[in-house]
């Protein structure tokens, strides 16, 4: 029993250690890693200027979600402490019936929403994206197929935006540091 306790003391924070780490490796420039000084970055909440109820605060804590789970900047709760902050805003939100049955009775609808990004340093100066508009379109049914509802609809909608902007904001944020670590020499 006395061999038992030191055994399950270590496998506990052996565990430990393994869940509260980085996911993946973080990102090099030349074999050299970024420092952290360089990842840590703050998501503002988005905004909402559409239709869609409540969709920006989804798609906020979607981002965020995403972003940790990559691994490539490290979020902070403060806006001063960040190197780069994340701002966007739901611009526009569509849905329309998509595929109709015989009797002229809706079976399928697609959602659509477009979302304004920008990345910034701390100082305010704006990082160039390849796209300011990121886009998102599904198509769902509550009759038939896969079913769901619309909340789950939007929600799997707010998911693959969420994903796309994370790429977007981490394609940014890398090439606009190639090569530029400060305090390394070339």
């Amino acid at each position: 029993m006395r061999l038992l306790v030191p055994i399950f003391l270590v496998f506990c924070l052996s565990n430990c250690t393994y869940i509260t780490r980085e996911p993946g490796n973080p990102p090099k420039i030349d074999g050299i890693p970024i420092p952290d000084s360089k990842r840590t970055v703050y998501v503002q909440n988005f905004r909402n200027n559409s239709y869609g109820i409540a969709m920006h605060t989804t798609l906020s804590d979607l981002v965020k979600q995403e972003i940790n789970y990559r691994g490539r900047f490290i979020q902070t709760r403060e806006k001063s402490q960040a190197a780069y902050r994340i701002y966007g805003e739901i611009s526009h939100y569509q849905q329309v019936g998509a595929l109709l049955d015989q009797g002229g009775q809706q079976l399928s609808k697609e959602m659509f929403v477009v979302c304004k990004v920008e990345l910034q340093k701390a100082g305010g100066e704006k990082i160039p994206l390849e796209r300011t508009e990121i886009p998102a379109r599904i198509i769902y049914s509550d009759q038939v197929g896969f079913m769901e509802t619309e909340g789950q609809a939007q929600t799997r909608l707010l998911k693959i935006l969420a994903v796309r902007i994370a790429e977007e904001m981490e394609r940014a944020w890398y090439y606009s540091i190639a090569g530029k670590i400060e305090g390394e020499e070339e």
